[in-house]
Formats: C-alpha cells, structure tokens, sequence
C-alpha cells in the first residue's frame, strides 16, 4: 500500500477551511429550549406583536435552527426588540417545536 504524505500546510489549510466552514454554518448552539410556558410567554410578548399565531404556527417544523436564526435578525432589522438572550430562547424554542404545537398554535 502506498502512504501519501501532505505538507503540513496542506493540513492546516484543511483544518482552518472546516473550522470556518462550521463557524459560519448558521446553527451555532443556541442552548436547550426553555419550559413550554416561558416559550409561550416569549413568543406571545415578542413575536405575536407584530404577526399573528397561525402564521407562526404555519413555519414550525419547516425551519432549522439556521433559518430561524436568520428570520429573527431579519425581524430585528424590522424593529422587533429581543436581547441576545431572548434571540437565542425563541430560536430554540421554534426550532424545536413541531407542526402544530398547542404552545403557539392554539
């Protein structure tokens, strides 16, 4: 069997293009998702505001953690306020939240 020897600069290339690959990905942890009534309360003071539940209730089980991620800055820039903390709870809590979830759906 022949061996193949890279440079080390080849292998620290590699390295650093997967570690940018998985820092930028989107779905950076964004912790555990809270108790179902601190999910409601969060997403009825932040998020039924502006929209109302059947349109929330209609994305859930459709999105990553990525794209919600991505829909609550985008909702940010619209004038939504969220501390980073509240970002990352209602991300969690949408994002793992199926289809048709009484939390958000009745």
């Amino acid at each position: 069997m022949k061996t193949v020897m890279l440079p080390v600069s080849h292998l620290i290339a590699a390295i650093t293009v997967l570690v940018l690959m998985v820092s930028c990905s989107g779905t950076a942890d964004v912790g555990e998702a809270p108790p179902d009534e601190v999910c409601k309360a969060l997403i009825d003071a932040k998020c039924v505001k502006c929209h109302y539940k059947t349109r929330i209730c209609d994305a859930l089980g459709t999105k990553s953690v990525g794209k919600w991620k991505r829909t609550i800055k985008f909702m940010i820039k619209q004038g939504a306020q969220l501390t980073q903390d509240d970002q990352n709870k209602v991300i969690a809590c949408l994002s793992s939240m199926p289809k048709g979830s009484e939390i958000v759906c009745k």
